[in-house]
């Protein structure tokens, strides 16, 4: 006949282990430092039971299979055990290992061999004291250093922030400059189209208008719409118009027109051009 379950599992020592390890994190007791007597002797009645050997595996795969679940890991470090060092759940075995046998060794009559191996559990205690100390140094070394990077990854992260928002502002002043300058490149292209076509300029109104189709231009190549310019130049002007002005040809008398004095702004032709959206001759009325 097989054994019950409940007794399998109560025989269980990493069962029984784990029902104490519980018991203890419920009642908040720290279990981070067993070279403290304290909890060094909390640890012992924890494993109380269970062989020496299985000690060594028992206590560290238990404690990082509690770390996997999140409200246990917050009752681990609750209780001063951490999982980002795994070097200080390994030392907890060999450590509480010898602490017990040394109790078990002054628990003997006070005979030579006794002695003896009292003298011996006190020597391997020093040892695995002094292992610890490193352990727990570099430990905190490790500890320290990742703070410090974590210090170092914030600030990087914040300049990061502010260098984008920084990029952002100046691509929508970039944009904003451009679709200003292109709008009133337009604007002009459509005044030199009618000077160009009378039969009579006037000189005044065409250097105003070449002075700024020239500005503008110049502006749009700079920030890389010398194509899109181009295009809006010939579109508005027509080939022969484009190539008496950029250049040099002459105007044939078939695009020439008798046309009366023109007010500053070609408000008519501009509103009726609906390519660009709203034109720029409404902001300036």
């Amino acid at each position: 006949m097989s054994p019950d379950p409940q007794q399998r599992s109560a025989a269980d020592p990493s069962v029984r282990f784990l029902q104490r390890l519980m018991a203890a994190i419920a009642h908040g007791h720290r279990l981070d430092d067993p070279r403290d007597s304290v909890i060094c002797r909390r640890w012992v009645e924890i494993v109380e039971g269970i062989p020496d050997g299985k000690l060594f595996q028992i206590i560290p795969q238990t404690l990082r299979g509690l770390f996997r679940d999140p409200d246990s890991r917050k009752k681990l470090e609750g209780c001063g055990l951490r999982a980002d060092l795994p070097l200080r759940l390994e030392a907890i075995a060999p450590y509480v290992v010898s602490f017990r046998r040394f109790m078990a060794a002054r628990s003997r009559p006070a005979e030579p061999s006794s002695r003896e191996v009292i003298a011996a559990l006190r020597l391997e205690l020093r040892r695995l004291k002094r292992q610890f100390d490193a352990v727990f140094d570099h430990a905190a070394a490790i500890e320290q250093e990742r703070d410090r990077l974590a210090g170092e990854n914030a600030q990087l992260r914040s300049e990061v922030l502010s260098l984008r928002l920084e990029r952002d502002e100046a691509q929508r002043q970039v944009g904003e400059a451009r679709s200003k300058a292109f709008r009133f490149l337009r604007l002009y292209l459509f005044m030199l189209k009618e000077e160009l076509q009378r039969r009579r300029h006037d000189a005044i109104r065409m250097v105003t208008v070449e002075v700024a189709i020239e500005t503008n231009l110049a502006t749009l190549e700079a920030l890389g719409w010398q194509d899109q310019a181009q295009k809006a130049a010939r579109e508005i002007l027509g080939p022969e118009l484009y190539a008496a002005y950029f250049d040099g040809a002459t105007v044939p008398e078939t695009a020439r027109r008798d046309a009366p004095a023109a007010p500053y702004f070609p408000l008519g032709e501009i509103r009726r051009d609906t390519a660009f959206g709203m034109p720029v001759s409404h902001k300036l009325m």
